[in-house]
């Protein structure tokens, strides 16, 4: 029979040719013909492939013209999640404010980045009473009740030991640590217990004496303004 014609790709070969009554002289003609599609159909393989069937016919699942993402002919959004794992969209959004899905938990998205926000020995500030393991999991306790946070200071050794605590709120004052001062009072010298100095006589001898009490020694607040929040800290 003639020879095929218009072979560019291996589809278009015809793989009941050649006939076993063709003449011996096109089998030439034959292999050129299959040559050609192959390298045709093959253009960019300049080397070994060793890639298995299976590889070969892995079908791409996502395409993409260089900026839009698509899935491919054939592949559905159903198979895409099966793949992943993901049973549905952990997190949604309106084109502006992202949420989680229905079902999808804060803790969950944590565990599938596999990180943590805030990990152990963190502490964790709010004005909600929420415990902060609802959102981020681990073991959460309740941290600096009544206190406020300083920075740690190597120089000083009131705050250079992590959590070490001191301070209060009000302060009473003890001698020792009242400005020094005096208090002056004038006194009255008499003569034989006359105050009129001229009726002559030998003046008296001279009294100590001290000046009223007065103060009441009330603790004073020494506490800075301040606003409440809660706090928790990461243990586990």
């Amino acid at each position: 029979m003639a020879l095929e014609t218009g072979i560019q790709f291996i589809n278009s070969l015809d793989a009941a040719n050649p006939l076993a009554i063709d003449p011996l002289s096109q089998a030439d003609e034959h292999i050129r013909n299959i040559k050609s599609s192959i390298k045709t159909t093959f253009p960019n393989v300049t080397g070994e492939v060793t890639a298995t069937h299976a590889d070969l016919n892995t079908k791409p699942a996502i395409t993409t013209d260089g900026s839009t993402p698509s899935l491919a002919s054939g592949i559905t959004g159903t198979a895409v999640k099966a793949l992943i794992g993901a049973a549905d969209a952990a997190i949604t959004t309106d084109g502006s404010t992202p949420s989680l899905a229905s079902g999808i938990t804060a803790v969950e998205i944590v565990s599938l980045l596999g990180t943590s926000l805030y990990p152990v020995g963190c502490v964790y500030t709010s004005v909600v009473a929420t415990s902060p393991a609802t959102f981020f999991g681990g073991t959460w306790a309740p941290f600096g009740a009544g206190k406020v946070l300083v920075g740690i200071d190597s120089s000083d050794t009131s705050f250079n030991t992590v959590e070490e605590t001191g301070g209060a709120k009000a302060h009473t004052l003890t001698e020792a640590q009242l400005p020094a001062h005096t208090h002056g009072f004038t006194a009255m010298q008499d003569t034989n217990n006359s105050v009129n100095r001229t009726g002559g006589g030998d003046l008296g001898a001279p009294a100590s004496s001290t000046t009223a009490s007065t103060g009441g020694g009330e603790a004073f607040d020494i506490m800075q303004p301040y606003v409440t929040v809660y706090m928790w800290k990461r243990t586990a």
